[in-house]
Order: C-alpha cells, then structure tokens, then sequence
C-alpha cells in the first residue's frame, strides 16, 4: 500500500551522518584503509539507494536510473578489487581498470540518454505545440505589407541552422580536444600505469562540462536531479584533486580529495531517496527552458573544459601544446558570439511583436506605418477592434480563457485579411486592422472573423466587439489617427456595441462630452459631492384589484452638480460601455435594502424591493456573495428582495444562471423585465429561475387603442401554466388598468398608479396609506423633475 505524500518524504540527511563523521574521523587519525572501506561502503549504500528508490517511487524513465545504478555498482566493485587484490598484481589492476572504465560508459550512457529524451520530446513537440513562446515563432512571419511569409520562414529555418551548426562546431572541438588527449595520454603511459587513471579523469571532465550546460540552459529542474548533478560535479573536483596532487603540480591534502570523495558518495546516497526522483527525467520536467540569455550563459561550462583539460593534462611525454587548448577556447568563445548574435536578434524581434500573440504591437505599427508609402487619393482604412464584455470573461472563466480567445481572433483575422494588411494587437483586448485599398470592407471582416462561436472553458461563447474606423491618407501623424480610431470606437460602444463605426469630426464633441460625463460619473462614485449625488427613486407596485402596495422598484436618479436630475438611460449605457455598471447596480442594491429597512424599524409595513441587474452584473461571480452579505448586513429578509433581469440584455450561454439559482434558493425573487420586445424570452425562462414576468409598455400600452390582446391573453395563461406572476408596467389610464385586471393580470404600477418617489415621498406615502397599504387610483401628477441630455 502507497504512503501518502508527507509519508513519502525521504530524511536521508540523518543516515548520512554517521558515515560522514566516520570518514573524517578516520582521516584525521590517518587511518588509510578505514577511509576506503568506508567510501566503499558509502558506495554500495548509493547503489542500493537507487535500487530502494527505483521500487519505492517507480519513476517512469527506469533506464537512466539503471545506468545511475551501474554505474556506481562498477565503481563500487573497482573500489573493492583495489582493496582485496594488491596494486602489483597486473591482473587485479587490469580489472579495476575495466571496471572504472565501464562504469565511465554508464556515466555516459546517462548523458547519452538525458539527450535523447529531449529531443525526442522536441521532436514530438514539432507536430503539436512549439516549445518556444508563440511570439517567437510567428515573429518570423513578418506580417508587414509585402511580406513573404514563406521568407519569414525560410530566415527561420537558416536561424535555427546556424545556431545548431554552431553548437555542433562547439561539440566536435572540445571532443575533438579530448579525444587527443586521451590518444596522447594512453601512450605515455608507462609500463604498468593505469589506463583507468588517465581516461577517467577526461571524460569527467567533459561530461560535467555537457552536465553543467544541461542544468544552467533548465529552470525548475526536480530537486532529485539536481543533487545527483552537483555529486558529479563533485566527483570531477576530486578528480582534478587527485590528478594534480599525483603530478605533483600542486601541493594537495589527501584529506581535501578525502572530503571532495565522501561529500560525492553522499549525494549519490540523498539524491534517489528525494521523492522528485520519479519526476526526475520527465520529458515535461527536461523542457522547461530557461531565456536566451540564461542559455547563452550555459556555455561558460563549456568554456571551462578546456582550461580543466589542461590542468589534468600529465606534464610529460605525450602532452598536447597549449595552443590547442587556447584554440579550443576561441572556438568556445566564438559560437558564444554568434548565440548572442542571435539572441539580440530574437529581442529586436520581440521588441516590435506582442509575446502571446506574435502580432505586432504598438511600437512595431509605429515602424510599420512609418515604412508605409499611401497615395491620398487612395487611403488606406485603419480600424480599431474592441472585445465587448472581455472583462466579464475573464472574470467569470479566468485569464487563461481570455487568452485564449484572444489567440483564436488572431489566429481568425490572419486568416481572413489580405497579405498587404497587417494586424496589430497594442494591448489588452484591442486589435487593429491596416487594410489596403479595394480590401473588403471592415463590417466583411468582423462578419466572417465572428461567424463561429468561440470555445470558451468548454461553452460556446459569442463574442462581440466594437469596431472604430478611420482612413489612412498618410497626411496626418500617427498620434491624430489613433485618437480618431479612439472616438469612433466610442461612438461604436455608445450606439450599443457590436456595432461598426467610421470616423466622423461632428463626434469628437460628442465624444468630449461623454468623457467629462463619465469623469463626473467616476468622481460622483468615489463621493465626490461636487460632481454631484445619487438618489434612489421609489415606484409602487400595487395589486390591481385592490389598489394594494405590495412593493417598489428601485430607480437611479443621478443628480449632476451642473446638469441637475439625469435619468439613467443618460448615463447607464455609458456605466456599462466603462465598467462601472456593475459598482452602480451595487451602489442601488444597498441603498434599497438599507430603505426597507428603515421601513420595518418605522411599523410602516413589510414590502419588497425590486432592483434592476444590469449586463455587468450578470456576468459577475461575486453577486451572489455580494447580494447575500448585503441582506444580510441590513436585516432585509431575502424574501422582501426582487431582482429585475432584462430580457433584451443578450446575455452569454450559463451567464448568471448559477448565481440566481443560489440567489434564489436563499429566497430572493427573480423577475424579467421589458417582457415581450426582445428574442430572449423564452430562453431565459428555460434558463433562468424566473417566478415573475414584467411586460414592458408597448405592450399594455396597446390596450388604450384596442380593448382586445390575444398576446396578452397568451402571456397571461402561459404564466399561470408556468406559475410565474405577471406585473403589466406602463399603466397611465383607468381603462387600462381595469382592462388588466380583468385579463387576470395581477399586479402592475405606471404613472396612473403612482409616479416614482423619492425616498421621503414613498415614506411618506405609505405612512398615508395606513396598515392596509392601500392607494386611490386617481393619484395626483406628481412631478418628478428630469434632464434629457443633447444627443
């Protein structure tokens, strides 16, 4: 049976204690052979570690392990013929030898196979996801007016040749280095010297070297492997140590190459014990690159060897000249230029290209624009693209998801322009189209780029986006014509998104206008009494029959500092279009509620509060949260909150409709309001857990002209079947509201009912109303002083 994780956790640093402090005692006494036999001992220990680790964590790369495993098992059985057969004996020394040497195979067997793993998943990755960031890949392209792709391509290919031809070159001279060393070395050798002696060493050397680069060039590699490369690390140490001490170039304690010896056993020890074993030479583990500029210092290693081979190279007969070794360095030295060649190469790239996309971005349209010969007589159109309701998506699926869309319209507008175009993407969720002359016109382009629904999180998602056009003559800087785009982009968003609009000079003043609007609008949110205040207006709903008030709806009023009273389908449109819809509805919620409140602590009878959700507010994940802990903190029962959902807000697939199920499960009631104009209505009673249907006044409003409706008759046995209450809103005459009444409508509220209140007014009214809470008919005009601003 599997322990749990913290159960699995290895504690080798405790067992590695006492044989530590063992060997160091023994040094310090001088004791020779207890040294090697508890090295010896030490390296059977990390044979049988990794055994223990291979069973326990089973790792799914086995092979590496296993060559780990030999690897020390061949040292470990030359360590114990070099202490049961004497140096002298030629026998004894040849098998040692043989031993040291295979298990020098085995330690390149690891290295041979840790390549072999990369590039077999570099190779897999070729068909599927590039193991560069997508920017990379697609800045190639050079998506300029003229560009040839299959250029771009091509410079791609010719890139990634050099810098492999490079490494190649790199490879073949430190090898080449070696292998005339070793060559030089094996036939120095004296009679009787060992072979082991003078090849190991070497191919440590360059084995750490190619080691060393692996684990600079990798970020967030397992721990596990990581400790087995710092013991060969180790290992090369004590190697050189013990070279140089031997050759006498150098005075070196026995005691260093002792502690370098045993410091190397007990990471071999530690490192199969670490539960990252199992994850240790994963492909997904050995892919995880770090940036140019980290690899590009990954060949200080390789630097290096040449420098240790000299070191390690025997003074004497055979040996090569240092020239070579300088030449080797040069060579190093050489390729390290041309690597950074390329990595700046790469970064001037990057620096016009946004990362995720590969699109250009706002500095490379700049260029690009600047580059741009047009004929005024023949503009160009240059047309800004923002995703409505970006935000919403993002909130309610997380970022990944954005980005994902975000990469699906690019990948979708690269399809659809024209080669001569050019796309930009200058931020957030904006994109900008260069179109050329006689291209198709944008409202094509937006129509077959949006044609399919977007995968988002597993749903089908519809996007929309607001469109500014404006043209490109080449007689204005680029600054004038990113501000024109901007105003016809927020023309486009305040004639109701989802739509396409060309620049106009008559808008900037509009424009300018909605921005101080929505300054003030900001300003008045923060508390800003000198931009002005809101109110929350009260409109009776009141039993038809009887003249009962059952309830009230809550309506915003914004009173400007300069404007006065502004109604909110003035400014709503532009909360929305900013992103403040959603504080505004919130704003509404809690006065309300802190009102009914009131009316309760005052004995002036319990009513409920509707309250109207914008489109923001659907798409919110917190309202829920937020409209609970709202009731909450007022007292309001839940029962006594409507919540008013517009049926012609086009709203995505599932939006809210968890969020209202919770609501409603706690007790809050859910109405659709302007029931009837739009082509959502029956969805959302299927989607949404509606118990009350608010028929917008176009449709009663059709009583006072023709006493019969066989709509209104539909609606009205439609809702009884469904059990859903019905309020008829827009009631202004008598007639209609006796009309109403007889058809089994319920409950309605209009200016012949009561026009809307402000607070003290609505308090006032129900005070006059008495316990019964009931109202005459005839009410008198109340008048509620409104502000229509200009178009």
């Amino acid at each position: 049976m599997r322990k749990s994780q913290g159960a699995e956790t290895a504690r080798p640093v405790p067992l590695l204690v006492p044989l530590l402090g063992l060997l160091g005692l023994a040094a310090l006494a001088g004791l020779t052979d207890l040294q090697q036999w508890l090295l010896l001992v030490g390296t059977w220990m990390a044979v049988g570690a990794t055994l223990v680790g291979i069973g326990w964590y089973r790792p799914a790369e086995r092979i590496a392990w296993g060559l780990v495993a030999g690897m020390l098992a061949l040292w470990g059985g030359a360590g114990l013929v070099d202490l049961l057969v004497s140096p002298a004996v030629a026998e004894g020394a040849a098998l040692s030898a043989v031993l040291q040497l295979a298990g020098q195979a085995c330690a390149i067997g690891i290295v041979i196979r840790l390549s072999w793993i990369r590039r077999r998943r570099e190779s897999l990755s070729a068909t599927g996801v590039s193991s560069e960031p997508p920017a990379v890949e697609q800045s190639r392209s050079a998506f300029f007016p003229g560009a040839d792709e299959e250029f771009g391509r091509s410079r791609d290919r010719l890139h990634r040749s050099l810098r492999r031809y490079g490494d190649l070159l790199l490879l073949v001279g430190v090898f080449g280095v070696v292998i005339a060393q070793v060559i030089t070395g094996v036939r120095a050798l004296p009679a009787g010297g060992s072979l082991a002696a003078a090849v190991v060493p070497i191919v440590d050397v360059v084995l750490t070297g190619l080691l060393a680069r692996f684990l600079l060039s990798r970020e967030r590699l397992p721990r596990a492997l990581v400790i087995g490369f710092v013991g060969a690390f180790v290992i090369v140490a004590n190697d050189v140590l013990k070279v140089i001490g031997t050759g006498g170039r150098a005075p070196v304690p026995d005691v260093l190459a002792d502690i370098t010896a045993a410091v190397a056993v007990g990471l071999f020890v530690w490192a199969p014990l670490e539960p990252s074993m199992r994850l240790s030479f994963q492909p997904e583990t050995l892919m995880r690159r770090r940036s140019e500029s980290a690899r590009l210092l990954a060949l200080v290693p390789l630097a290096a060897v040449p420098a240790l081979l000299y070191i390690i190279d025997a003074p004497g007969a055979g040996q090569l000249p240092p020239l070579v070794y300088v030449l080797v360095g040069v060579l190093v030295a050489l390729v390290a230029l041309i690597r950074g060649a390329f990595a700046v190469l790469d970064t001037e790239l990057l620096a016009d290209r946004d990362w995720y996309t590969g699109l250009l971005n706002r500095r490379g349209m700049a260029k690009a624009l600047r580059d741009l010969e047009i004929d005024p007589a023949r503009p160009w159109q240059l047309a800004l693209f923002d995703l409505d309701d970006f935000k919403q998506i993002n909130d309610t699926f997380g970022h990944y998801a954005g980005d994902e869309v975000l990469v699906t319209l690019a990948r979708r507008l690269r399809g659809t322009v024209s080669p001569e175009a050019f796309i930009v993407r200058p931020g957030g969720d904006e994109f900008v189209l260069v179109l050329p002359p006689g291209h198709a016109a944008v409202e094509t382009v937006r129509d077959q780029v949006l044609a399919e629904p977007f995968i988002v999180a597993g749903l089908e998602m519809p996007v929309r986006t607001s469109i500014g056009v404006t043209d490109l003559t080449g007689e204005r800087d680029l600054a004038e014509v990113c501000t024109e785009i901007d105003i016809a982009l927020y023309a486009a968003k305040d004639a109701g998104r989802n739509t396409v609009v060309h620049y106009d000079p008559k808008q900037r003043e509009q424009v300018l206008g909605r921005q101080q609007l929505l300054t003030d609008l900001r300003r008045t949110l923060d508390g800003d009494v000198t931009a002005g205040h809101f109110e929350v207006y009260y409109q009776p709903l009141v039993e038809l029959g009887t003249g009962l008030i059952t309830g009230c709806e809550a309506l915003m009023r914004w009173r400007h500092a300069e404007r006065g009273m502004i109604r909110p389908d003035d400014f709503f449109s532009l909360a929305e279009t900013s992103g403040l819809a959603g504080e505004l509805d919130r704003w509404v919620l809690l006065d309300a509620l802190s009102q009914v409140a009131e009316w309760e602590d005052e004995g002036i009878g319990s009513i409920y509060v509707s309250v109207n959700l914008g489109r923001t507010s659907m798409l919110d994940p917190a309202l829920a949260d937020v409209t609970l802990e709202y009731l909450r903190f007022t007292g309001v029962q839940p029962s006594q909150l409507h919540l008013e959902i517009t049926e012609h807000d086009e709203l995505p697939p599932e939006a809210g409709a968890l969020t209202l199920a919770l609501l409603t499960e706690a007790g809050v009631r859910v109405s659709l309001d302007d029931f009837g104009i739009g082509y959502t209505s029956l969805s959302y009673l299927h989607r949404y857990p509606v118990r009350q249907l608010k028929l917008d006044r176009s449709i009663t409003s059709n009583l006072q002209t023709a006493p019969s409706s066989p709509l209104l008759e539909g609606i009205v046995a439609m809702a009884k079947s469904l059990q859903v209450d019905v309020v008829a809103e827009g009631i202004e005459t008598e007639p209609q509201r006796e009309r109403l009444a007889d058809l089994g409508i319920a409950y309605g509220q209009g200016y012949h009912l009561c026009r809307p209140q402000p607070a003290d007014c609505m308090t006032n009214l129900l005070r006059d109303a008495g316990p019964a809470r009931l109202i005459s008919f005839a009410r008198p005009d109340e008048v509620e002083v409104e502000v229509t601003l200009p178009a």
